[in-house]
């Protein structure tokens, strides 16, 4: 699932071209985090900024897109080539983020010839389960100081 992401007005760029995504994840959720982890780690080019669904920035776009605040999944703003932002979900969301990450090879292999229908039911799935299998955090993640330019609120 693809938004576009163009209000009337105009608000600052969630994304730039250093930066061309931002993943807002569950930050209570011990899946979540030890993927989000993982991602970190392994975007040596530093391309992605990543921020909690329980944060004020998320919660801002969550105002100006409603379709995304209750949906069950990573919510990812990606920036074109055209300098157009727009918001991703469930397996089109992983799909970008994995896109070309080291370790992940595989995983984006599978995400490009698996139809995007199969991938969202099975997205769904690990989504139910998340919590059940890796528990809930008693709070959300707090980025180390050499993270912080990273992590948006």
């Amino acid at each position: 699932m693809s938004i576009v992401a163009e209000p009337t007005d105009k608000p600052a760029a969630l994304t730039s071209v250093e930066h061309p995504l931002l993943v807002f994840f569950d930050g209570e959720c011990g899946f979540c985090n030890h993927w989000i982890n993982k991602v970190r780690d392994a975007d040596h080019a530093h391309r992605i900024r990543f921020g909690t669904k329980q944060g004020t920035t998320f919660q801002e776009v969550a105002k100006a897109h409603p379709e995304v605040a209750k949906v069950e999944s990573i919510v990812v703003v990606s920036r074109n080539g055209i300098g157009h932002e727009e918001i991703l979900v469930r397996s089109a969301a992983v799909r970008i983020v994995v896109d070309g990450l080291p370790g992940f090879r595989f995983f984006a292999f599978l995400l490009q010839i698996i139809p995007a229908p199969i991938c969202n039911i099975g997205y769904r799935l690990v989504s139910k389960v998340r919590s059940s299998v890796m528990g809930k955090l008693s709070q959300c993640r707090v980025p180390t100081e050499e993270e912080r330019a990273l992590f948006v609120d």
